[in-house]
């Protein structure tokens, strides 16, 4: 297996370069990142308490599913950039980027109009179901984690184009920096203030928007070619990307944003706010298992659409078969990661939350086959066939949706998450067929749309 993997990677093929340098940068950049956010776990637990800690982790929930909302133009832009860039088109490249960014622009300024009335509106003390803070400091919360959000919407953008161009160190680079400064910011906040969530969602969502705006500055001075011109926005391009961009932005909103997204809203409205601690200290564990095969897969997305471009689906073969053998060395260290979880917690957080085995099982059991499903995704959204994985997500989310509503109340914090772990277990089952079929060039149908 190792050696499969070590040859995969170094062969003198130019593009197994490229992904090598991606992803020992990206290595280096993730254990920063991994050693930030462990650090910003245990700085904002003390800073906040237990029950406000964990409105603030609901509240990023709440993020992400705002983030999603760009209809998938982001991803779909990346895959039609790096088809351009492979075949040296570059104004083509940035007529793609620049009717993303216009559109993009127009959606952010209509949902801040949007959403003005019912942020005004709503008891908040009841969306989070906790009386520990006032509605009105929850409020304000939310609005500056919109506002910031929505800001966020546009500018994150830079980081598909990196992607495109198959640079996707510098993507990680802008994440780590992020991280970083709402780390040191937090800190601050420990030395100079009492817990306050308002103060901590500003550090939170305010740094990545000033880091990407002054990553955006150097890049398109050393990029011109690629600089964004709202002169240059077409109709037909926003149809194709928007066309893509759809089936993207379904998976999204319903295998990212519902069953993964939604994790910790099910939790605190089924179990409480203090359990959506329990269960964010055990995922924030287990996802080292997910940041580490992401720094693998992560650089072969926009790899394996440049071989399908270019016909090289020997190395499309080989590198899946890679990633396969990635994803089993890492279920071995996550095995290691599920003996010495206890001790582990007892070292990060102390006695401050006591974090259940079962919790940490259930857990493991959703990251390993979230990670799977991504090794199959990965290929199919490469390949951009992603017709079959839109209406997976659709139906396996509306099955999840079903137990949760039904059995939700009584199956706990464990029972949440294991049924996360079997919708992301059926789809990975049907995606890895389909990619079966595309790596021996035998799909047809709805397989290879």
């Amino acid at each position: 297996m190792l050696d499969k993997l070590r040859n995969a990677l170094t062969g003198t093929n130019g593009r197994n370069k490229i992904l090598v340098r991606n992803i020992l940068f990206s290595a280096i950049l993730k254990v920063i990142g991994l050693a930030t956010s462990l650090i910003v776990v245990r700085v904002t637990l003390h800073y906040l308490n237990n029950e406000i800690y964990g409105i603030w982790m609901t509240i990023t929930s709440i993020i992400y599913w705002i983030s999603v909302f760009d209809i998938g133009m982001g991803n779909g832009m990346r895959n039609y950039m790096t088809m351009a860039i492979s075949k040296n088109n570059y104004p083509e490249a940035r007529a793609y980027l620049s009717t993303t960014l216009f559109a993009l622009t127009v959606i952010a300024l209509v949902a801040v109009v949007l959403m003005i009335l019912p942020l005004s509106l709503l008891d908040f003390n009841s969306v989070f179901n906790t009386r520990v803070l006032p509605s009105d400091e929850l409020r304000n919360a939310m609005v500056v984690a919109f506002a910031f959000t929505m800001m966020l919407f546009v500018m994150k953008n830079i980081s598909y184009v990196f992607m495109a161009m198959q640079k996707y160190a510098l993507a990680d680079l802008l994440t780590v920096a992020s991280n970083v400064a709402a780390l040191a910011i937090v800190y601050v906040l420990t030395k100079t203030t009492q817990g306050n969530l308002l103060l901590v969602v500003l550090a939170f969502t305010a740094a990545p928007v000033v880091t990407y705006l002054l990553a955006a500055i150097p890049f398109f001075v050393r990029y011109p070619q690629l600089r964004p011109r709202f002169g240059e926005f077409r109709k037909d391009l926003l149809s194709k990307i928007v066309g893509k961009g759809l089936n993207f932005f379904f998976i999204q909103i319903t295998s990212c944003l519902v069953i993964y997204g939604a994790s910790n809203m099910f939790i605190i409205q089924f179990c409480g706010p203090e359990s959506v601690t329990v269960y964010n200290i055990a995922y924030k564990f287990f996802n080292l298992m997910a940041i580490a095969y992401t720094v693998i897969i992560s650089p072969m997305w926009n790899a394996y659409t440049d071989a399908y471009i270019k016909g090289d689906y020997a190395w499309i073969r080989s590198n899946f078969r890679t990633s396969l053998c990635s994803w089993l060395m890492i279920e071995v260290v996550g095995v290691v990661m599920l003996f010495l979880s206890h001790w582990f917690y007892r070292l990060w957080v102390g006695s401050a939350v006591s974090v259940p085995l079962s919790v940490s099982l259930s857990v493991f059991a959703f990251i390993s086959l979230f990670n799977f499903n991504n090794a199959a995704t990965y290929l199919i959204n490469g390949l951009n066939k992603i017709r079959v994985q839109m209406i997976t997500s659709i139906v396996v989310t509306a099955l999840y949706l079903a137990a949760m509503l039904c059995f939700g109340h009584r199956i706990g914090i464990e029972g949440v998450v294991f049924s996360m772990a079997a919708a992301y277990l059926v789809m990975g089952a049907i995606h890895f067929y389909q990619c079966r079929l595309l790596i021996t060039s035998r799909a047809s149908g709805i397989w290879d749309k």
